[in-house]
């Protein structure tokens, strides 16, 4: 496929995502509740179909593109619910996905204080301060900027459409493209405004990520929730919200901690009676985990290292035998987020 096929096929993604997004604001219960909005949806699902019909002239693995397109174009035109379009625009998406070649994902992103001041800089006089699409020039702007803290919308939208917008702007609005920011930077925005519907339930721990990168940045939370059983909705937020937990390396004392201490916690819950194996699990997670970290832990926060370790100590004893509901959960749960704690001092040491 061309660079010119490719960057057609990403902004036809970007097209049904977006679509998947603010049908909301067009139609309710089978009426169209904002004619713009509406006119917009119609716009976007024709482009969507007149596209695709080029891109299959030229490429014969394009599959049924244009009957996924049809469909989707026909269903906003039939006014249907919220729930059938987003189904129907997560298809297509999924489908354009796969055809393209695997687009580059970035291996960090800038530091949490570098790139709030750059969404400070770039972004907030539209956007807001805190993203709710209430900057000071927000009231002049038709249509009105992405409010990134509205958690419905934040569900329906993948970090790859972010970065997209980010990097080529968005027709017939006052988004811009930035093309004068590094590629770094786009998507380090991209992932901050991502996860600012999910802050308030960013402090959940006890899940450790099961997804990759590249399924992190090309799928929205509804979908890896769907892709994914094993994930809990609230271990995908987290994600979005802390994304630098993705860009941990496996071999983390810290983060085989975690692991092998969720491992413990779920033998003992599920496994009646193989008090063994989770107690093993949880000597794991000192021995092969936060016994390597120990020295460097000390010379940061001694403290801190001694509470983690007596809480693993007090884990270890709990796992011998049956206990009531929710005293081991609990006593994890504290764990993990002291983990948490350890993790920023050593990674800022660092």
């Amino acid at each position: 496929m061309s660079d010119d096929g490719f960057a057609q096929m990403r902004q036809l993604a970007q097209l049904a995502e977006y679509i998947a997004v603010d049908y909301m604001e067009a139609v309710r219960d089978g009426q169209v509740v904002n004619d713009g909005e509406y006119q917009e949806m119609l716009e976007f699902s024709q482009l969507i179909v007149t596209n695709i019909s080029e891109i299959q002239d030229k490429s014969a693995d394009a599959g049924d593109l244009t009957d996924q397109a049809k469909a989707l174009q026909e269903a906003i035109q039939n006014k249907q619910a919220i729930e059938t379009i987003r189904q129907m625009s997560g298809s297509l998406r999924g489908t354009l996905l796969a055809l393209m070649p695997q687009s580059s994902l970035p291996d960090h992103l800038l530091s949490k204080a570098t790139v709030k001041g750059l969404y400070e800089s770039q972004c907030a006089s539209c956007h807001g301060a805190a993203g709710g699409g209430d900057g000071v020039m927000a009231e002049q702007l038709e249509p009105a900027p992405t409010d990134f803290t509205s958690k419905e919308r934040a569900l329906n939208r993948s970090l790859l459409g972010l970065y997209d917008a980010i990097s080529n702007g968005i027709d017939d609005t006052a988004m811009p493209a930035f093309t004068q920011l590094t590629e770094e930077e786009r998507w380090s925005l991209a992932f901050h405004v991502g996860g600012l519907a999910f802050q308030s339930g960013s402090e959940v721990t006890g899940e450790a990520p099961s997804v990759t990168l590249s399924q992190m940045v090309n799928h929205t939370p509804v979908q890896l929730a769907a892709e994914h059983p094993e994930m809990t909705q609230k271990g995908i937020e987290r994600l979005r919200a802390k994304p630098e937990l993705l860009f941990q390396e496996t071999t983390n004392p810290l983060k085989i901690t975690r692991d092998q201490l969720l491992l413990a916690q779920e033998a003992h819950q599920h496994q009646r009676g193989d008090y063994q194996t989770a107690q093993a699990l949880a000597v794991s997670a000192y021995l092969d985990g936060f016994e390597l970290v120990e020295n460097s832990l000390d010379a940061q926060d001694k403290a801190l290292r001694q509470t983690l370790e007596a809480d693993m100590m007090a884990i270890r004893q709990l796992l011998k035998q049956a206990q009531s509901p929710g005293e081991v959960e609990s006593a994890v749960s504290r764990t993990l987020a002291r983990l948490d704690d350890a993790d920023r001092l050593l990674s800022e040491s660092t």
